[in-house]
């Protein structure tokens, strides 16, 4: 006589082992996720991400392309890049006139460097002559010996400023502690075997300092590196070379940002780690990158954006938040792939349409499509709209792989602050189909879990803890519970899903 079928229950975590877009989804673990789109995941939850407030206006009525800050002591101040200017916008609101104006470009690339003559931010953009801001006044800058207009990108290295030459492999080097007067050249050109163009530098340090061990890393357009150590470039004995290597090509003007003491960096096989990456050969790269677990989704990315101006890391400490944007039409729509600093698990950020980012005073500011500047992680409004928070945790066959399953009930379990709206699906055996369903805001007084309607009712506001059944139909091997949400001005937390259902026969 056949055997009856079993009613069983069964729960799956919350996916905090983020992002997958690597595994196949039959081979997916179980605390992946196949979407997680605004879910940032921590170590035992996933969580709807922040918003986003206006914070400065008036910076014309286009593309804010670069944010910057100074540093001198306590004093500090953030300036924004739009409208051919650069604008004061250490406070917020309304900003005043430019303090720069007439500017070529927007794209400025800038450091922080101190002399015995105070502290100084030093930008330069490949069009425009560097600029100087000196805490209090902008200037032009001293320097001779350079095409000033086609100095593209500057960095700090043993006390010294380098500045790369637009469409060169030729790189410039102040004396020590120096800002002004004659700047001296070094040639890479015979280094290089594939040509090109010195895209930039890192430094690079092996013994977690500022020491000897402090490296100059240089990368060109064509994806090759030359690591060089030493204290002045002028001098053979104080100055050598350590070996070249080869990397994807880097992607964008910003693609390289320090990491404590190594550097992280956007290339065509994905975002690297310098110390991870130069030792091994580049076939290997993709299984040792930071986005190892969506390097699938960062190389379709980089083929069909990799030539928009607004690639960009950002290490966001607060938040814990590893930042990649992803500019897909610029100035226009842009994504962030985003990693949780402490587990690595990622996820995507999406209606943060960003041209650039920055830390300031420990937030992280973007620039806008509309002159302004906005700042993240600043309550739970993406501007005054809902966020809307996209899940998809990998399917499970809940530890029968060759039994069938009759479900019968699911639920996800949240933590919320307020009401929230909210969109259920259950997908079988791999049907990777995405519903029509929109969670919808217009509910203001919600309803109570398990009798609202399935797909479009609203969480009540009175709950903290949101644990109902809700009855769910289907016949199927695996399955998983697709979530949208809604949010608007609360917190919500997802800590895990539940099921009931029949185990069947195995056919």
């Amino acid at each position: 006589m056949p055997s009856q079928p079993q009613t069983r229950s069964s729960s799956r975590a919350a996916p905090v082992g983020g992002w997958n877009a690597r595994d196949a989804l039959a081979d997916m673990p179980e605390t992946d996720a196949i979407v997680m789109d605004n879910w940032f995941p921590s170590t035992d939850q996933i969580k709807v991400r922040p918003g986003f407030t206006s914070y400065a206006t008036g910076i014309g009525s286009g593309a804010v392309e670069t944010l910057m800050t100074y540093t001198s002591g306590s004093a500090s101040k953030m300036f924004a890049c739009g409208n051919g200017g650069i604008y004061d916008v250490s406070s917020t609101g309304a900003v005043g006139a430019a303090a720069v104006s007439s500017l070529a470009s927007n794209r400025w690339e800038y450091v922080n460097f101190g002399t015995a003559g105070g502290a100084f931010l030093i930008c330069v953009n490949g069009s425009d002559a560097p600029q100087i801001f000196d805490g209090t006044n902008w200037a032009a800058t001293t320097i001779t010996g350079p095409t000033l207009n086609n100095l593209a990108w500057i960095n700090v290295a043993q006390s010294r400023l380098l500045f790369g030459e637009k469409n060169s492999l030729k790189f410039w080097y102040m004396p020590v502690n120096t800002i002004g007067g004659a700047a001296s050249s070094f040639d890479l050109s015979g280094t290089f075997r594939l040509g090109g163009y010195l895209a930039g530098m890192v430094t690079w340090s092996r013994d977690g300092g500022g020491g000897m061990q402090d490296l100059c890393v240089f990368m060109t357009s064509e994806g090759e590196v030359a690591v060089y150590q030493g204290i002045d470039p002028s001098s053979a004995t104080t100055w050598a070379r350590v070996g070249t290597y080869r990397i994807g090509k880097p992607i964008g003007t910003r693609f390289a940002m320090k990491l404590a003491s190594d550097a992280a960096i956007i290339t065509q096989d994905g975002f690297v780690q310098l110390s991870r990456v130069l030792p091994i050969d580049r076939l290997g790269a993709g299984a040792v990158s930071i986005s190892e677990k969506i390097n699938t989704a960062v190389n379709n990315a980089i083929r069909s954006y990799g030539s928009n101006f607004g690639w960009q890391p950002l290490l966001y400490p607060k938040g814990p938040m590893l930042i990649f944007n992803i500019p897909a039409v610029y100035n226009k729509t842009a994504y962030q792939y985003v990693f949780n600093n402490i587990t690595g698990a990622a996820c995507r950020f999406t209606g943060m349409n960003a041209n650039c980012w920055v830390v300031y005073k420990d937030n992280a500011y973007f620039g806008g499509t509309d002159g302004k500047v906005y700042l993240f992680d600043n309550g739970y409004y993406d501007n005054g709209n809902a966020i809307y928070a996209d899940v998809k945790p990998a399917f499970s066959y809940f530890g029968e792989t060759g039994r069938q399953k009759l479900f019968k009930m699911a639920r996800p379990v949240f933590s919320a602050s307020g009401s929230v709206a909210v969109s259920l699906d259950m997908n079988l055996d791999f049907d990777d189909s995405i519903s029509s369903a929109t969670p919808s805001t217009s509910a203001p007084s919600g309803g109570t879990w398990g009798s609202a309607v399935w797909g479009i009712g609203t969480w009540a506001a009175a709950e903290a803890i949101s644990k109902d059944w809700q009855s769910v139909t289907g016949v199927g091997y695996c399955a998983t519970l697709h979530v949208r949400v809604s949010v608007g001005g609360m917190s919500l937390t997802m800590r895990s899903t539940d099921f009931v259902y029949e185990a069947g026969g195995i056919l």
